[in-house]
């Protein structure tokens, strides 16, 4: 791991001038063997998967602003252009089959491969905001307005080399598939042998070229219209256009730097802040988002995920009718609209203690989830579904433990609770297809969980921030805890089930002490997952036992650092 940063400010009684550099650079190597289970259409098979991995990620940013002040006006620029790359150079893994002692490795294990990924983006973007204070009604006013833009350039590819094992005796080594007297042809036999397969020739679907730009200009205004009550309402533009290079596997679909996204959408926001009393608010607030499909998402990308032996499919690739005629998925990813609502009732205290309350709603048009792909097991594809809601309460703590005794007084305690329900209108097509695959007795409703909302989230933890004698001087510790309830992964579609995440009880530990001179060393414990709970994810089907989709034993795990200020 490697980082750097540097800077330089130049200040006068009227302009600020700053720049900063930053580069973060980190590799990481990673080796393991898995015991490996599948169970689909009919193969059932045990067995081992060796995999050694590289990836090394990079990102460099140079941010150069300005704020210029005169009279009553302030403006504020910012020129910002990032590169990022990420890089798997030579990713293997190795699936042997194991059947009475005996090791193999055929087209029901999946084949061997290497794989080299690369990714590099720029992006470069730039705001100008002007900002006018006045009064108004007899009370302080802010006129805010501007512009920005922002422009983004991926290129990404994998190459991928299947390797075909034909005729050979295997122990369950990977080297022993590249040995000499393994290789093709084997012992003179054409039959026999190792050998290379390219499956990205001709056509590569996992090399693209995309490029987006986003062009905005807003108008803000905050101001009082009433004693005790504080407005800000704006209004944003944004054109959004995007454009593909790439094709899918067979090469009949190609785009060249084509547009697959072209909208100009306006975002409204208004936020009041009514004033109660000295320390307590009411607020509310509406505001219009996006969510806007990733490069990723919106190509014809295949990436394959050497550990789980799982696929990622581009939203571009339509997925093929069934002999009942139901159009899957028909390759158009599309842009999510959302309207958020929220009321808040807020209490500050002493010492940054705060409660409040609060009730959302939200509206999603056509929000984009995870589906498997139909025609190929294994694979799963980013799709717009029905139209979604989601609603809840929000009750949020944080209060100094001294009431309880004046011991206490360095000790806080803080949590935030949060009730949602959700749900989504099944489109056609998915109410279609459940309907046809419903077991007997099921009744298939119309409506559904939303995917990634969770019906509840409890964050809690005490924390205490240091006496001011002895030992306890400079010693910053706390204990958190985090669970979230039974979510909705991975949308399930024809006989694929519904795919859930079990709650992960998260329970951890983070100490800091300071001392030496000027309090320049510092020594720190951390300990994460002290429950040592399982992340699980599980098939939910009618009336049948929930079976593992993915079940991974982090362990415990134990970090202590060591620092020191030089100045």
């Amino acid at each position: 791991m490697l980082s750097g940063l540097a800077g330089i400010a130049l200040k006068t009684n009227k302009t600020k001038i700053r720049i900063n550099f930053l580069r973060l650079q980190n590799g990481e190597s990673k080796a393991g063997v898995f015991n490996y289970q599948k169970s689909n259409q009919g193969t059932v098979f045990e067995g081992i998967q060796h995999n050694l991995e590289y990836s090394q990620r990079s990102l460099t940013n140079l941010l150069v602003s300005g704020n210029h002040f005169f009279n009553n006006w302030e403006i504020e620029w910012k020129i910002s252009p990032t590169f990022a790359k990420i890089k798997d150079p030579d990713v293997r893994f190795t699936r042997y089959e194991i059947r009475n002692g005996a090791y193999s490795i055929s087209t029901e294990s999946g084949f061997p491969e290497r794989i080299w990924r690369n990714l590099d983006e720029e992006n470069i973007a730039g705001i100008l905001n002007v900002t006018r204070d006045f009064e108004i009604f007899g009370n302080k006013s802010k006129l805010m307005f501007g512009g920005a833009s922002t422009y983004k350039q991926r290129t990404y590819s994998i190459l991928n080399f299947a390797i075909n094992i034909r005729n050979v005796e295997l122990f369950g080594d990977p080297n022993e598939i590249f040995s000499p007297e393994n290789l093709w042809p084997m012992g003179g036999s054409s039959g026999k042998g190792t050998t290379y397969e390219a499956p990205f020739i001709p056509n590569n679907p996992n090399q693209f070229d995309a490029n987006n730009f986003n062009s905005a200009a807003f108008l803000s205004w905050e101001l009082s219209p009433v004693k005790n009550l504080r407005a800000i309402v704006g209004l944003r533009g944004e054109n959004f256009v995007q454009r593909y290079t790439g094709q899918d596997q067979l090469a009949t679909n190609v785009l060249d730097n084509e547009v697959v996204i072209d909208q100009l959408d306006f975002f409204p926001t208004v936020n009041l802040i009514y004033n109660l009393a000295e320390k307590q608010n009411i607020r509310v607030s509406y505001a219009k988002t996006i969510a806007r499909p990733s490069f990723k998402e919106l190509s014809y990308a295949e990436i394959f995920d050497p550990i789980t032996g799982r696929t990622f499919i581009g939203g571009l690739f339509r997925d093929a009718d069934d002999f009942a005629g139901i159009e899957y998925w028909d390759g158009n990813l599309q842009t999510t609209d959302i309207q958020n609502y929220d009321i808040r009732w807020e209490l500050f205290g002493q010492k940054a203690q705060t409660l409040s309350l609060g009730v959302f709603y939200k509206s999603f048009s056509k929000p984009i989830e995870i589906v498997p792909f139909v025609t190929l097991v294994g694979a799963f594809q980013p799709r717009n579904v029905g139209d979604g809601k989601v609603s809840g309460i929000e009750l949020e703590l944080r209060k100094n433990l001294d009431f309880l005794s004046t011991s206490m007084k360095n000790f806080t305690f803080s949590s935030n609770l949060t009730l949602t329900q959700s749900r989504i209108k099944l489109s056609n097509t998915e109410y279609a297809s459940r309907l046809k695959n419903a077991r007997t007795g099921q009744n298939i409703e119309n409506y559904r969980d939303m995917a990634g909302q969770a019906p509840y989230i409890v964050n809690g933890g005490i924390s205490y921030n240091g006496g001011e004698n002895g030992f306890w001087n400079g010693l910053e510790a706390g204990i958190y805890y985090n669970v979230q309830g039974q979510t909705l992964e991975i949308v399930g579609i024809v006989d694929r089930p519904d795919i859930y995440s079990k709650p992960f009880h998260s329970l951890n530990i983070n100490a800091n002490k300071s001392f030496g001179k000027d309090k320049r060393m510092q020594i720190g414990l951390k300990i994460d997952n002290l429950l040592n709970a399982k992340k699980e994810s599980v098939f939910v089907s009618y009336e049948a036992q929930d079976q593992y989709f993915t079940k991974l034993n982090q362990g415990t795990t134990f970090q202590v650092r060591f620092g020191y200020k030089f100045f």
